[in-house]
């Protein structure tokens, strides 16, 4: 569980609202800075890495011999992730936007954690890791609708609803398999 905690290291404070300006002294104010809404490039940057990330590792739990539990999720987000990313690609193309072509660096870390795992070692680790990602990955897209990109708001608002799906199947899926 440690290395999915470090999702949560990609997703900004900027993504998320106001943040702690400094370290306090003693007898000091607090004063919050609201940072700048992030960049429809940031935005489709982090949520591209995290979808690659998540469609990776559904490949991973689905070809493998898992709980059925979880390798019928991971099948169903297989698919999922298919039409997501390219949907993502295309949003990008419309914002005249190039993808990096590697994930995050925490993303790649996660990834290559989850792939030597087999049977309910990865059948867990895969339910952990989707569990926290779709959480940070509800942010993104929550951050996006703060910005001012129509499109990018509009993709947001379809893809929400999705997002949740896939997090309560994840959810169920790491509840089938926990100790």
């Amino acid at each position: 569980m440690r290395q999915a905690l470090t999702i949560a290291c990609l997703v900004s404070a900027s993504l998320v609202g106001p943040v702690p300006h400094g370290v306090m002294a003693q007898g000091q104010e607090r004063r919050d800075v609201q940072r700048p809404a992030p960049s429809p490039k940031q935005i489709l940057s982090l949520a591209f890495s995290s979808a690659t990330l998540q469609a990776r590792a559904a490949q991973i739990a689905a070809e493998r011999e898992t709980r059925p539990e979880v390798r019928r999720f991971a099948q169903a987000a297989v698919e999922f992730r298919t039409e997501h990313l390219r949907r993502l690609e295309a949003l990008a193309r419309e914002h005249g936007l190039t993808l990096p072509a590697v994930m995050e660096f925490e993303h790649q870390v996660i990834l290559e954690n989850l792939e030597p795992l087999d049977f309910l070692a990865l059948s867990r680790r895969y339910a952990e890791v989707q569990v926290q990602a779709l959480e940070q990955e509800l942010q993104i897209y929550r951050a996006a609708l703060q910005t001012a990109d129509e499109a990018l708001i509009s993709f947001a608002r379809q893809t929400l609803p999705q997002l949740e799906q896939q997090l309560e199947g994840a959810r169920k899926a790491l509840a089938a398999v926990q100790p």
